[in-house]
């Protein structure tokens, strides 16, 4: 097949090489000098798919490297995003292992740093913290052990907190008070253990 033309693509920082046979391929820089790209160039068709094989591979590296550096991510995030990017299953394999031998993805981190911005938020019960980890692929007994270094005077002083914050549409409220609170605090992740204090203490308070 003949390159019969190479176009560079300045907002992708990227070369669109254009073939005779109406199939077209992205390639870096350090991928055109590799392989000497020019115009009129006979590409035999093994040549073309190692060709393929490196820029497909170079793209989902670097899309990797793209999304690490917006914020940390589980490996499995980076696998659904990368899948959805359309690259191929095994490929994605190769590159998760080849971001966490080089210390760019660690599951341990991520989920080190995500619990604690989600505790830092302070909007959040345990039970919901639970699911929000496991959406991103935390495996439960790992989210468990941090929760464990939660201690129960912490969950009701969250959930303190989240009350106050409601506090005008509580005072508004004309239903029963006490189930009101218990519907709001268990939508955010509590479970009755949790509140039980807090909710029999917000009660008296408005009495």
């Amino acid at each position: 097949m003949i390159l019969q033309s190479l176009k560079y693509q300045k907002r992708r920082k990227e070369w669109l090489l254009i073939f005779d046979t109406g199939e077209t391929l992205s390639v870096n820089d350090e991928l055109k000098t590799k392989y000497g790209l020019q115009p009129a160039m006979n590409i035999g068709e093994e040549r073309y798919i190692t060709l393929k094989n490196e820029a497909e591979r170079q793209s989902a590296f670097e899309k990797a490297i793209e999304l690490l550096s917006y914020r940390e991510h589980s490996s499995h995030e980076l696998k659904t995003k990368l899948t959805q990017k359309g690259f191929s299953s095994s490929l994605v394999q190769d590159i998760l292992r080849q971001m966490m031998a080089k210390g760019y993805l660690d599951d341990e981190r991520f989920a080190t740093l995500y619990f604690r911005e989600l505790m830092r938020q302070r909007n959040y019960g345990p039970l919901m913290i639970k699911k929000k980890m496991m959406e991103k692929g935390v495996e439960g007994a790992v989210i468990d052990a941090k929760l464990n270094t939660v201690q129960a005077e912490e969950w009701e002083q969250i959930a303190r907190e989240i009350l106050h914050k409601k506090r005008q549409k509580l005072r508004k409220h004309t239903g029963n008070l006490r189930d009101t609170v218990l519907g709001i605090l268990t939508r955010k992740g509590f479970s009755y253990g949790n509140i039980q204090n807090v909710v029999n203490e917000y009660e008296k308070k408005e009495e």
